[in-house]
């Protein structure tokens, strides 16, 4: 039986009344998504938010984005990105976190929906812009993918892909180790966040797509400065779809929210905090 995993990414909420990198009201426009969210929740199995939920780790954010995300027809499970903090994520969206976590304190979870496995990988490192994933993370994640050949979906916010602009292409620990294991089935989807634009390539022979922003997308530059700087635009998903074949189909989209694309703006007062 077909799936439906809606996968939304990069909300960087701030409290009301703050801008995000002083130009996107982000508390704003998560509100505006939950009349959209309710709508789809009831067409899909499972809604995924790969990180970067708010802006700083701020508690009043959190607790935005929990009312958003509270009461929606499907299950939702939420990531963290290098822009937030796990135990405030804990405590606050307590109800968001999968019951099936892969240790008290990482939130890497898997779920089995049926016709397939869909994994979390938790990539934050604390402090820091960029991702990794653990000894012990990769090798959980490549004893599950060898007893179990159904199609799998692996979900994260940190991408291993490369983009072409240079801000964004940083280093990723477990890179290789990763890539891999992803590789070892044509049915293994690999679903990331953090570039704000719709992406899709090729690595070492893994299809791996990247998700838009719902706050904000990053300006298309190739140039020595390039990922640096951001536009105001409609909040985009991805939707990952196991047809009868067992293959896995992205669609890419924007939510029905207009915007004004004004800048680019460069990011200023970019955190990467520190747990609490």
């Amino acid at each position: 039986m077909p799936l439906s995993i809606l996968q939304i990414s990069d909300l960087h909420a701030e409290p009301k009344g703050v801008l995000a990198y002083g130009a996107a009201d982000t508390a704003s426009r998560t509100k505006e998504i939950r009349p959209w969210l309710r709508s789809m929740s009831e067409k899909v199995d499972l809604i995924v938010v790969t990180g970067d939920i708010a802006c700083d780790g701020n508690p009043e954010a959190y607790e935005i984005v929990r009312r958003t995300l509270e009461g929606l027809a499907a299950p939702v499970a939420v990531l963290p990105g290098n822009h937030d903090r796990r135990s405030t994520m804990r405590r606050l969206l307590g109800p968001f976190i999968a019951p099936h976590t892969w240790s008290e304190e990482r939130l890497d979870f898997d779920m089995d929906l049926g016709g397939a496995r869909v994994f979390g990988l938790d990539t934050l490192v604390p402090g820091s812009h960029t991702g990794a994933l653990p000894a012990e993370t990769l090798a959980r994640l490549e004893r599950e993918i060898d007893r179990d050949p159904r199609p799998a979906l692996i979900l994260m916010h940190h991408t291993p892909a490369h983009s072409g602009m240079p801000k964004m292409d940083e280093p990723f620990g477990g890179r290789e180790a990763f890539l891999r294991i992803a590789a070892k089935r044509p049915n293994i989807r690999v679903a990331t966040g953090h570039m704000h634009r719709a992406i899709a390539s090729v690595t070492h022979g893994v299809l791996i797509t990247t998700a838009p922003s719902v706050a904000l997308g990053i300006e298309l530059d190739f140039g020595e400065e390039g990922g640096d700087a951001f536009r105001l635009a409609p909040p985009g998903y991805a939707l990952h779809r196991l047809l009868d074949s067992g293959e896995w189909a992205t669609h890419f989209g924007a939510m029905p929210i207009p915007d004004t694309f004004a800048g680019p703006y460069r990011f200023k007062g970019v955190v990467n905090p520190h747990e609490d």
